[in-house]
């Protein structure tokens, strides 16, 4: 799985993938993007590098490539923090970081998980 951070043209190209309903076309991507975004051409250059980089997944239907996501935004976050913890020297102090940095609101939503994982419930 393709991983790594995106610049930010990559980035916006992924938030409109992301805000599709369903496969989405360079086209619908370079719509989306407005009138003063990237030409067609450089949206489906991106596209393709996405797709180099495990980032969407294409498929042909006639002479028009339609791509989604690889993982939706949640999966890759969750993906980013373990890629993160696990590049720690010292796991322990980033986690703290990392939780000191929460909004309280999200510090219950992490507890109440984490019980829920302690007792064997699934989370969401």
């Amino acid at each position: 799985m393709g991983g790594g951070t995106l610049g930010p043209l990559e980035s916006a190209v992924m938030e409109s993938v992301w805000e599709a309903e369903g496969p989405v076309t360079v086209r619908a991507v370079a719509r989306h993007l407005g009138g003063d975004g990237p030409a067609y051409t450089t949206v489906a250059t991106v596209l393709g590098n996405l797709h180099a980089k495990g980032w969407v997944d294409r498929e042909q239907r006639g002479l028009v490539w339609f791509y989604r996501p690889v993982l939706d935004r949640s999966e890759r976050a969750a993906q980013d923090m373990h890629r993160a913890l696990a590049g720690s020297d010292r796991p322990g102090s980033t986690l703290l970081r990392f939780v000191g940095a929460m909004s309280p609101g999200d510090v219950r939503t992490l507890r109440r998980l984490v019980e829920a994982a302690d007792e064997g419930e699934p989370g969401s």
